[in-house]
């Protein structure tokens, strides 16, 4: 877990929400970005649970920002007396009275916090909206795993400062970000064009069965073309390499950590012959582990995000760059 939190905390990260999430004053988002419940001002308690995912005692808007106060999340997990988030910028920015699971937590932008096996409390995090600038967001919860009582890959947005974008704009964005195959519309090369997938037809098929690994081969295909945003774990904010094989396998029961070098042990060591569909590869050795990975899809080829202004993509093993850098593989299923 140390790991994981110097990795994310060696550079800003990017907000895995569409635009049009940094709207309300806050919000809650399912695993497909879909919006649950949106926050004005004033008090709120989230209605399908009682307030027990997300409830605060008041709320305000002004020019200079947002204010909040008595916040608390997943069922008093998290709490914050109060939040203020500027309209621009992180000067003045303050989460006051944080605490997690009753203990005092220090509220530094950028502060990442573990909530359980796969889940995470960011404070202050900068929102990189590609095209639009920045924002920020006083609190946010992801939740990757049910611990917290959440569906895997819910999202927690506390403290919300920019105004929504117009509806065209929101309706372009979502179409970048959800097209699923139809990404290719991105104009980026995905790869798959001169490619034929082993077992195509139960790869494709929307509710095939087959092993494990093909299944998770499956989904992960579903986001060719989804941009690469280095943090991101989920198709609407965009996906970084460990983050993409992450949540494949979550929706398949199988509880990843979003760190490549860890995800290096979590399963079984296969050899570069005995490689199958769902296997996940390994690139770019250090002192820390591997650096890189991807999802092997069969053929000599893997599906990976490969690193910033790229997107989601079909590449080669017998690729120089992946050739020399192979590290190895794990099979993180029981085959």
């Amino acid at each position: 877990m140390r790991r994981l939190l110097t990795a994310l905390l060696a550079a800003a990260l990017f907000l895995a929400v569409a635009p049009s999430a940094l709207g309300g004053i806050a919000e809650i988002r399912d695993a497909q970005g879909h919006l649950v419940a949106a926050a004005r001002q004033g008090a709120f308690a989230s209605v399908q649970d009682g307030g027990w995912t997300l409830r605060f005692d008041g709320s305000s808007r002004s020019a200079r920002g947002v204010s909040l106060s008595g916040v608390s999340i997943a069922g008093g997990l998290v709490y914050a007396e109060r939040i203020f988030v500027p309209a621009h910028g992180l000067a003045g920015a303050f989460v006051r009275g944080l605490t997690v699971n009753g203990q005092a937590v220090p509220a530094r932008p950028n502060t990442l916090v573990p909530l359980g096996p796969g889940s995470y409390l960011i404070v202050l995090q900068e929102a990189v909206v590609p095209g639009e600038g920045s924002g920020v967001v006083g609190l946010r919860v992801v939740a990757g795993d049910s611990t917290l009582g959440l569906d895997s890959g819910s999202q927690l947005l506390v403290g919300l400062a920019r105004a929504a974008l117009p509806p065209q704009r929101q309706h372009r964005s979502a179409k970048l970000s959800w097209l699923a195959l139809g990404v290719s519309g991105h104009g980026a090369d995905t790869g798959l064009d001169d490619f034929a997938l082993p077992d195509a037809q139960l790869l494709a098929a929307p509710g095939g069965g087959g092993s494990v690994g093909a299944q998770a081969v499956r989904i992960a295909l579903q986001y060719l073309g989804v941009p690469y945003v280095w943090g991101g774990a989920d198709p609407l904010g965009g996906f970084d390499c460990s983050g993409l094989t992450m949540y494949v396998y979550a929706q398949l029961g199988i509880q990843l950590t979003h760190y490549t070098g860890s995800q290096f042990y979590e399963g079984a060591r296969v050899p570069p012959w005995a490689l199958q569909p769902g296997d996940l590869v390994f690139f770019e050795p250090s002192a820390r582990g591997p650096q890189h990975e991807g999802m092997y899809i069969g053929g000599g080829r893997f599906v990976q995000a490969p690193h910033t202004g790229d997107v989601v993509k079909i590449s080669s093993l017998s690729e120089p760059g992946y050739a020399f850098g192979f590290v190895g593989a794990v099979r993180p299923f029981s085959a």
